[in-house]
């Protein structure tokens, strides 16, 4: 029998040894988070760690150096930076059984998840301003794969979504994705919206706070794209997971965030499209990586809820 193996995981054992390559000496690595990508914490006699190990199949070596060399230009100003190996390079190839997958060790953020309070929600709200600030000069020669736009939010993750619903609720709940996606389509073509880089996930998940300081890590989703919906991830996260204090925190958000730098008014306008747009995006996300979410999620109940979010997150959607 041929075994075919999705995503393995590398026993610490192994990591220890692929740590060689840095000029450090780990003393311990322990297994933090199985994801999308697997997470280490390397400790050593005074420093900590994080090693990354990229999934086979989910960003290839061209994505990962745009990734780090996105990291690297913002170096300094608070984020979770890669450490070269002795050889110079960033990058170690691992031979999994799945294929080969890469492994990048970074620094390790100090502090823990920021709370989400209104006076937080300033701060995390400054802290992306100043990456946009800082990341409007990025260069880069290697190529990301895609970017944060239309394509990649809506119609990559319609192709997954859309014969699931149908299967699961028929073909009216799939005919309101395909409205709702076409609505969000037509408005945005309407507004004039800043591109540029972003960390595409910004969210509190992402980043620790340390004495007042925030410092981001993460940076897998990152990509060329509207910078609305960098902004705008933050706020589907108030929605989804701290509801009862939304608004206070939103407000809180997007006054640190212009303090630092200007949002136009159509990018404004653009913040509740994009709130949907995540939607679709991190749902066609989990269904395409079976392997980390399951399936048992996946069901009517679910599905119905994401459609009622589609209809009300719009004006003008409800009665689709």
């Amino acid at each position: 029998m041929d075994i075919q193996v999705r995503h393995s995981l590398i026993h610490k054992d192994s990591i220890l040894q692929i740590i060689d390559e840095h000029d450090i000496e780990a003393l311990q690595c322990d297994f933090l988070a199985r994801g999308l990508n697997d997470t280490y914490l390397i400790t050593t006699e005074k420093e900590t760690y994080i090693y990354r190990l990229y999934r086979t199949g989910w960003r290839d070596r061209e994505a990962i150096l745009f990734e780090l060399d996105a990291i690297n230009h913002l170096q300094g100003d608070r984020v979770s930076f890669p450490i070269k190996k002795k050889d110079g390079n960033y990058l170690t190839e691992v031979k999994a059984p799945e294929g080969v997958r890469y492994g990048v060790l970074f620094s390790y953020s100090k502090g823990e998840r920021p709370q989400i309070n209104v006076e937080n929600s300033k701060i995390i709200g400054e802290t992306l301003g100043r990456l946009h600030n800082k990341s409007d000069k990025l260069t880069t020669q290697h190529e990301r794969g895609f970017e944060l736009d239309t394509e990649h939010l809506l119609d990559e993750q319609v192709a997954v979504i859309s014969p699931i619903l149908k299967k699961c609720l028929g073909n009216e709940a799939e005919e309101t994705l395909h409205i709702v996606v076409e609505n969000i389509k037509t408005d945005l073509t309407e507004l004039n919206l800043e591109t540029g880089f972003c960390h595409g996930d910004f969210h509190n998940h992402n980043m620790h706070i340390h004495d007042g300081v925030i410092e981001v890590f993460d940076f897998d989703c990152c990509a060329m794209g509207y910078r609305a919906y960098d902004v705008a991830v933050s706020w589907w996260n108030l929605k989804n997971n701290y509801k009862n204090i939304e608004t206070e925190c939103w407000d809180a958000f997007l006054k640190g965030y212009l303090e630092e730098r200007k949002l136009a008014d159509d990018d404004l306008k653009s913040l509740p499209l994009f709130i949907t747009a995540r939607r679709i995006w991190l749902l066609g996300t989990m269904l395409r990586n079976d392997d980390v979410w399951g399936t048992n999620w996946i069901n009517s109940r679910s599905l119905e809820l994401f459609i009622w979010q589609l209809k009300t997150d719009r004006l003008g959607d409800e009665d689709i």
